[in-house]
């Protein structure tokens, strides 16, 4: 029974995580299929090529959900291109040795040369690529014709990237936050029902499902590097550095505590249900923990019109020494969600008061002036 509740609920995650992804990259995609069908058919009417494969591939390329940074890969992948195709055309000079030699010293000395410019996977693949495509197919399929599709593909991604639909950081980070609040749902929604059921195998495969908060906690930091670095590449960005900034620390400290608070609450709830002679964990551990899990849904946008739950407190009474250290983690959790909440709604709590203050003031005039006329 408990293996299959693990199966049910291991899937249903699964499918609310895929659904996430999807939520997050669908825009990308869309750029990037409409990018690669402008590149295919502007290369035909101004280059006359008849099948520009390269072209729709570099726009694709360069717009490919999950990148920091659409700017740095089309730069990356035409400096990778242009090296690429001058080794193949300098590998025509060599001297005659079988064709499988040649061509691993052709991907051998391009990928080398692209890594030293900078270690960074499009750049070498694309150069290495490019070498043995023209080298194989001749420089006048895949040499600067090549090269003149590639450069092509990747201007407009760029200007899809940065300019037409340029990326919102703040969405990015607001994102992958969701996606980090919805993975520790799942794991206290598990803990919860671990502790009322004393299941040890729920509580051992909620503290596995840390690895993946610690997944999202390494996405989270990312994106929030990557937001903050783009402030540099766009006008949109620019706009917005200073609260990308601010907020992108904000979230890193956040997620680093909350994942670190749950790790710890996972191994202290397992420990303490493996003793088997040790005095019962408290009733509002479950009670905090299902609370825990509905504010984190709240975070993650899954609950449209709630509000967040503030932990009562006063009825708690003293926790045996046996569970004093998963006590700990829960109310650390318990602060950190709320410290978080005040600072996500703060923006809004602050526009909601000043709507008040001036609807406040304009009855004040009205009733002055109805004081007036009388």
């Amino acid at each position: 029974m408990a293996i299959t509740m693990i199966n049910l609920s291991s899937v249903k995650a699964y499918l609310q995580q895929a659904l996430l992804q999807v939520k997050a990259s669908w825009g990308d995609t869309l750029c990037g299929g409409l990018a690669a069908a402008l590149a295919w058919f502007v290369s035909q009417d101004l280059f006359g090529h008849t099948n520009p494969l390269f072209a729709s591939m570099a726009a694709l390329v360069c717009l490919s959900p999950g990148l920091a940074n659409h700017g740095k890969q089309a730069f990356y992948l035409l400096i990778g291109v242009s090296t690429g195709v001058l080794v193949g055309e300098f590998a025509m000079l060599f001297p005659p040795v079988p064709v499988f030699i040649r061509i691993g010293l052709v991907a051998f000395i391009a990928s080398l040369l692209a890594a030293s410019y900078a270690i960074v996977p499009v750049l070498i693949i694309q150069s290495g690529m490019a070498a043995i495509m023209v080298f194989a197919m001749g420089p006048q399929v895949a040499g600067f014709s090549r090269l003149a599709d590639v450069a092509l593909g990747a201007g407009i991604g760029l200007v899809f990237s940065q300019v037409l639909f340029t990326p919102n950081p703040l969405k990015s980070l607001s994102v992958s936050a969701e996606l980090l609040f919805h993975d520790l749902a799942g794991i206290f929604d598990m803990a919860a029902a671990a502790l009322e059921s004393r299941d040890m195998a729920l509580a051992r495969q909620a503290l596995h499902n840390c690895s993946r908060v610690h997944g999202a906690l390494i996405t989270l930091v990312g994106n929030v590097n990557a937001a903050q670095e783009n402030t540099l590449w766009s006008l949109r960005g620019f706009i917005s550095s200073r609260q990308v900034n601010s907020l992108g620390e904000h979230y890193k400290r956040a997620a680093i505590r909350l994942y670190a608070s749950s790790l710890l609450l996972c191994e202290a709830l397992l420990a303490g249900l493996k003793k088997q002679h040790s005095e019962a964990a408290p009733a509002w551990f479950a009670t905090s923990l299902a609370i825990n899990a509905e504010n984190c849904r709240l975070l993650a946008g899954e609950i449209k019109d709630g509000n967040f739950i503030r932990q009562e407190r006063s009825h708690r009474g003293e926790v045996p020494l046996g569970w004093a250290d998963c006590a700990n983690s829960l109310q650390l959790v318990e602060n950190t969600l709320a410290r978080f909440y005040k600072s996500k709604s703060r923006r809004s709590r602050l526009e909601a008061f000043h709507k008040r203050r001036l609807i406040h003031a304009a009855r004040q005039k009205m009733q002055a002036g109805k004081t007036g006329q009388a």
